[in-house]
């Protein structure tokens, strides 16, 4: 996914923790929403003036800037929220759920809009920082959040982790 809504270098991206990747990319994402809206929006303006046979006035422009500058008005809100919440040291309030961005005392991110294999390499990757083979597989079976947060995918990476042990 392209990154548009705010700009970072190269450098600024690879420093940004997960939970501010997950931000920023929520946001894009509702960016990206507002423009596909945008883009609907005025077919559907210049398809109602086409039936009317004013297709070539001003009225289509003058629509035009009149979505994109509530358009504009939308992604500055984004823009600033998501500055605010990256600039925050804790996790966040998930306004959908009204939830946590992190479930319960997992030390990874929860996040269940993700497909199950997105869930599942997110937390093998995370447990896969263990060094210790033993002590990741008790951490890990110890990982309320992982059972249901993985769903079947959960005795997948019990098995996948049963490998170094």
């Amino acid at each position: 996914m392209d990154f548009d809504i705010i700009s970072l270098s190269e450098e600024e991206a690879e420093k940004l923790t997960l939970i501010q990747l997950k931000l920023l990319r929520t946001a894009q994402q509702k960016k990206n929403a507002l423009y596909h809206e945008l883009e609907q929006n005025a077919l559907t303006y210049k398809n109602i003036l086409a039936a009317n046979n004013v297709e070539n006035s001003t009225l289509y422009n003058a629509k035009l800037a009149e979505l994109k500058k509530e358009f504009d008005y939308q992604v500055e809100i984004l823009k600033e929220q998501l500055i605010f919440n990256m600039s925050l040291k804790e996790p966040t309030v998930d306004e959908e759920t009204g939830g946590s961005t992190e479930d319960g005392n997992a030390p990874y991110i929860v996040d269940y809009s993700l497909s199950y294999l997105e869930r599942y390499v997110i937390v093998r990757d995370y447990y896969m920082t263990i060094e210790d083979p033993v002590e990741r597989l008790a951490i890990y079976q110890a990982d309320e959040v992982a059972v249901s947060y993985l769903n079947t995918y959960y005795n997948t990476l019990y098995d996948y982790l049963t490998q170094f042990t």
